[in-house]
């Protein structure tokens, strides 16, 4: 990395300090000095200290690194997010979070560079729909896109692999970072094509991965907006609908759905009709089943989900969308649900346990993965790694590499 000039340093922190759409003022009453100070250091007249960088960086949205690398992006995605969600500022965790996913996604970039990848965007396809007018609009264009796109990937109606790894097969690295309850997720998208989903890490894993599939909603039909946040107070939005009802069809097709309910002979009318044909005329056969062995219950429900890979709350919803449950069904299951019954059943059926922290392995497998790369090539420093490492909460990466014998003369010291 070649140390920049001040008078770089001043054209970063003005361009920073307009993308945030802040004033010089402002900027002077954050560090205690005179306004035109303020306008010396953007011209390269004065110094920056090393305290005043980093409180400036705050003020922006930015990592310090930000103004110290090679590369300086003008307009980042972290900065969108937050003219485009001002009551964010306003939470010291949201404003954490959203920071650690701009640093995310800055070493991510940082990484493309050095390993010389393809941009993730550029071998992802766009699906150019016309903005929903209605909710209806937006769930027929979310499934239909979500059709579309299993089609592409040739996957038929079985269920999805690891989500995760799904979206880095698409050159799309995946991270979980701790964020508000509200929060479900994000996207960033760099001006050089780099995309960074972010899913919440204090939710349920499964939760999780119906989030990863929301947010490759956002990558296929929505990444003009750069930065998208996933928020359940915007959850009546007709694009949030849109990506709630491609995340659906993804993680549970229709076709799937129903060929796994009828596997079950459940759903179906009570009276099931047959033609014989004999080659001259056709005889048709009637025959009635209880009408309560059609009903699907919440037994049903947990092995559905877990052949999905989806919660049994997302279940329930599918199964009611596709008309097999009415409201009232739903809500009854829902209230079993919501009782523990579901995690009993799963014992008594003798479905494995969700390893979460297997998990979290995979959702960060193709960030950790290009910084051993990087490293093994000699492109970054064993300090370097461990750092990247922390960054998804994996400390002492290059001793763990070591200890596994992968590259270890790179690994001592």
């Amino acid at each position: 990395m070649m140390p920049i000039t001040q008078l770089e340093l001043a054209r970063r922190l003005r361009a920073a300090r307009k993308a945030c759409q802040i004033t010089q003022a402002k900027a002077a009453r954050v560090l205690g000095i005179p306004r035109s100070a303020v306008s010396q250091m953007e011209t390269g007249q004065r110094g920056v200290s090393g305290l005043e960088l980093h409180r400036l960086a705050q003020l922006y949205s930015r990592d310090v690194g930000d103004f110290l690398e090679d590369r300086f992006e003008e307009g980042n995605p972290v900065t969108a997010m937050f003219r485009a969600h001002p009551e964010l500022r306003a939470s010291s965790a949201a404003t954490a979070s959203l920071r650690l996913c701009g640093e995310l996604n800055r070493e991510v970039a940082n990484l493309h560079e050095l390993l010389e990848l393809d941009r993730g965007i550029s071998t992802i396809p766009e699906y150019s729909l016309r903005a929903p007018r209605t909710k209806w609009d937006a769930v027929r264009q979310g499934n239909a896109a979500a059709e579309k796109e299993r089609r592409r990937l040739d996957l038929g109606i079985a269920p999805l692999p690891d989500v995760a790894s799904l979206l880095g097969a698409q050159g799309i690295s995946t991270v979980l970072v701790s964020m508000d309850d509200g929060i479900s997720g994000l996207t960033l998208i760099s001006a050089d094509g780099n995309v960074l989903v972010a899913a919440n890490r204090t939710h349920h894993i499964l939760r999780r991965r119906f989030s990863f599939a929301h947010e490759y909603a956002h990558v296929l039909l929505d990444r003009e907006l750069r930065a998208i946040l996933s928020h359940a107070r915007d959850r009546s939005n007709l694009m949030e609908v849109r990506a709630n009802a491609f995340a659906a069809s993804f993680l549970m097709p229709a076709e799937g759905v129903r060929s796994y309910v009828n596997a079950l002979s459940k759903g179906l009318g009570s009276r099931t009709r047959a033609d014989t044909f004999d080659e001259e005329a056709v005889t048709r056969v009637e025959g009635r089943k209880r009408v309560d062995t059609q009903n699907i219950e919440l037994h049903d429900v947990v092995r559905m989900a877990h052949h999905f890979g989806g919660s049994c709350t997302a279940m329930l919803y599918r199964l009611k969308g596709l008309d097999f449950l009415t409201e009232e069904e739903r809500s009854s299951l829902a209230g079993q649900d919501s009782m523990g019954l579901s995690k009993a059943l799963r014992g008594f059926l003798g479905l494995p346990k969700l390893d979460d922290c297997d998990g979290e392995i995979r959702v960060h497998a193709r960030f950790v993965a290009m910084a051993i790369e990087a490293f093994m090539r000699g492109k970054i420093t064993q300090r370097k790694l461990d750092e990247l490492g922390r960054l998804v909460q994996m400390s002492d990466l290059s001793r763990r590499l070591l200890q596994a014998g992968i590259g270890t003369a790179r690994c001592r010291p």
